[in-house]
């Protein structure tokens, strides 16, 4: 059985973010369908691993590497070395902050380009850091993924000659649809909700913005994450908005205030895939998002758009969900339907299939390496 080695050095162990939930699910459907055995090198430790992967792989534990640059170039060293002594055939690179070395073929995750993609991002010290890694380990990839046809066209925007290798693997909704709290765990007024923490990219003062102009006393937003900078609180300058800040909350609570929101408000300038579009829909909420970047593809016909930096547009869609009879019903109804195009034993599938081309084309490239040139008869 060929070993796949899947490396995720970027991660802060114990905490979940979207790709190292994405990375697990992978791992499980991975291991599910028996084609390799997984080896894990990441910060997490065995105990702080889901369930459902903890006893089914090999663990490489890790310090996350405080400048990843220096990581990558160090792992183009430690990672062929760890490859030589596990035996690995293949590696996983869950995001480019990898191994460029190692194994006999390597498969690239790409989530996001934010650094190329977001205004005022293009030209910061993350930029020219993160560009050089991106080139070095995605250069160096029998096969790259990106998680949406809008990061695909991104990638290959940006990096031209990475075009003929690069597929779209697109995620799956997370929650379990059968998971909720309740009704104690969330507000008892109206709320438009918000998920992620308020990064740039989120533009989650666009919605505050919104609600203020809706001018709809008792409409609350309910935010999970974090908001270190206060961005929704700020642009709500004072008016009298009802605002719950959660984070750290498990999976039933989520549930439930998926379930209990008006909808969910995703105003992001720039998303790579945008996990919580297909959590609400399967939970039947309401989806108003962004016309940028991934969610219009991932939310399909299930959503309202909006200009994200226009928040009198968002203000208008706010009000048709409120005032236009049946709107929220036949929105839930197309949501339902669009989440079933996203499956995560299809998603495993795609990756499977991606690893083993991998594994195909360098044993292509080394037989053909390793063939004397015929030269002609004198």
């Amino acid at each position: 059985m060929p070993r796949v080695l899947v490396n995720m050095p970027s991660q802060h162990a114990g905490r979940p973010s979207g790709v190292a939930l994405v990375a697990f699910r992978v791992i499980a459907g991975l291991v599910a369908r028996g084609t390799f055995a997984v080896v894990l090198r990441s910060p997490w430790r065995r105990d702080q691993l889901p369930a459902a992967i903890r006893d089914c792989v090999e663990v490489v534990t890790v310090k996350r590497p405080r400048i990843m640059l220096l990581d990558v170039l160090r792992q183009c060293l430690t990672v062929p070395r760890l490859c030589r002594a596990r035996a690995i055939d293949v590696v996983l690179n869950i995001d480019p902050y990898g191994a460029a070395f190692g194994g006999r073929a390597r498969v690239s995750v790409v989530h996001d380009l934010y650094f190329r993609t977001l205004p005022g991002r293009i030209r910061s010290r993350e930029a020219l850091t993160t560009d050089p890694i991106f080139r070095l380990v995605l250069g160096s990839s029998a096969r790259v993924i990106a998680v949406s046809e809008a990061t695909r066209r991104d990638l290959e925007h940006h990096y031209p000659r990475l075009r003929a290798r690069t597929r779209t693997v697109p995620s799956a909704a997370m929650l379990d649809p059968t998971a909720g709290g309740s009704a104690a765990e969330i507000p008892a007024g109206p709320y438009v909700l918000a998920v992620g923490n308020a990064l740039y990219n989120k533009n989650f003062a666009t919605l505050a913005r919104a609600v203020v102009g809706l001018g709809r006393p008792g409409l609350g937003i309910v935010h999970v994450g974090e908001d270190h900078d206060e961005a929704i609180a700020g642009a709500l300058g004072g008016a009298p908005v009802p605002l719950t800040r959660l984070s750290h909350i498990g999976d039933d609570r989520l549930a439930a205030l998926y379930r209990g929101a008006l909808c969910l408000c995703v105003p992001s300038f720039a998303e790579g895939f945008c996990l919580p579009v297909l959590e609400a829909q399967a939970l039947d909420c309401p989806v108003i998002c962004s016309d940028r970047s991934a969610t219009p593809e991932i939310a399909g016909a299930g959503a309202l758009t909006f200009d994200p930096a226009d928040a009198a547009a968002l203000t208008a869609c706010l009000r048709r969900l409120l005032d236009e009879p049946g709107l929220r019903t036949a929105l839930i109804a197309r949501g339902r339907d669009n989440v079933r195009r996203y499956d995560w034993a299809e998603t495993a599938r795609r990756y499977e299939t991606l690893l083993l081309d991998a594994l195909r084309d360098g044993a292509t490239a080394r037989t053909a390496r390793e063939v004397p040139h015929a030269h002609p008869a004198p």
